[in-house]
């Protein structure tokens, strides 16, 4: 009797210890996370949320380290550095359309122009036309995109005409795609990183930049800048980008559950950008900046300009004619 007694208690204690080390040996894994974006933005907000689930969800086996504001260098160092897997993920810009041409896609001008026809746009199918080969390329995965929201332009005077660029130098992204764009306007163009943009307007290096509200806002370019012409030239997202390495190391049980969290925080995202989109403006013009709309004249400029883009447009993107037909299809969709 006594030795079935010991028997029980030994096994007890088997697996009390057993459990006890199965939970001190569980591995865990520290995503370095790299955003463009100040702390106030969508983006940045959506980072925290993502860290916040995914660690208890986890339950401690990912640990996420949030580095905003570009604090691990600017938009192409970042791509890199998620190559390499010294940071394990990023949401960027589209530059990453250097290895995937289709990227460039997200950069088409003035073809998407409400909220509910961008979420059409951004369907499985149409992320499938705008990811192609990028993780075969690079190694990387895009597990989802997050959104920036609709460009706009901001300078230290206003803007009454497209002829009124000509006088202004715009700072924007190295990105062919907005260059080509811009040359179209009559803009002088000066590229530059993000991180360097309140430094050049604060010392009338440059007179305005191109980003939505929010970036102006989290940015704080309100401070130096006057007015902004509500051009939505662009409607413009952020790749989330993750090291496929780092991915692959993860057990099934952590993949699925990073799979499960991006989704999550990419419905998220979208939800709290576009509210904010409407809030940013609003706090934007009580910060004293005048927000003046595309008169029909400069709509009907614009158009005129498009023709000679889109073009060029098809010569460095293949697939464009069939991004193009597949958002003028959401467009009726979304009406």
């Amino acid at each position: 009797m006594i030795s079935v007694k010991k028997s029980l208690v030994c096994a007890a204690l088997a697996s009390v210890l057993a459990l006890g080390s199965s939970s001190v040996l569980a591995k865990t894994y520290t995503l370095r996370v790299a955003t463009y974006a100040g702390a106030d933005h969508p983006v940045s907000k959506s980072v925290e949320y993502f860290k916040e689930n995914i660690e208890r969800e986890s339950n401690g086996q990912i640990k996420v380290q949030h580095f905003p504001n570009n604090q691990l260098g600017p938009e192409a160092v970042v791509i890199d550095q998620v190559k390499r897997g010294t940071v394990q993920m990023a949401i960027t810009g589209s530059q990453i359309r250097k290895d995937e041409p289709n990227i460039g896609l997200s950069d088409a001008p003035y073809l998407i122009s409400s909220w509910e026809q961008a979420r059409a746009v951004y369907d499985d199918e149409g992320k499938a036309i705008l990811t192609g080969n990028y993780e075969q390329k690079t190694g990387v995965k895009i597990m989802a995109y997050f959104v920036n929201g609709f460009r706009e332009i901001s300078a230290n005077k206003p803007i009454s005409s497209i002829k009124d660029l000509s006088k202004l130098k715009l700072r924007i992204p190295d990105n062919e795609i907005h260059v080509h764009l811009f040359e179209a306007l009559g803009s002088n163009n000066v590229m530059m990183p993000l991180s360097e943009v309140y430094n050049a307007l604060e010392t009338h290096m440059i007179d305005g930049q191109e980003n939505p509200y929010s970036t102006i806002l989290a940015s704080g370019f309100y401070e130096v800048q006057s007015d902004i012409l509500e051009s939505r030239h662009m409607f413009a997202i952020s790749p989330v980008l993750v090291n496929g390495k780092f991915y692959n190391k993860l057990t099934p049980e952590l993949q699925e559950l990073l799979t499960q969290w991006v989704a999550k925080t990419e419905e998220y995202n979208w939800k709290i950008s576009e509210e904010d989109d409407e809030a940013s403006k609003k706090t934007l013009q009580e910060k004293g900046l005048k927000v003046h709309e595309l008169t029909p004249e400069m709509k009907a400029a614009i158009d005129d300009k498009m023709e000679a883009f889109y073009k060029w447009y098809e010569t460095i993107i293949p697939d464009a004619p069939k991004w193009v037909e597949h958002c003028k299809a959401r467009e009726v969709k979304a009406q």
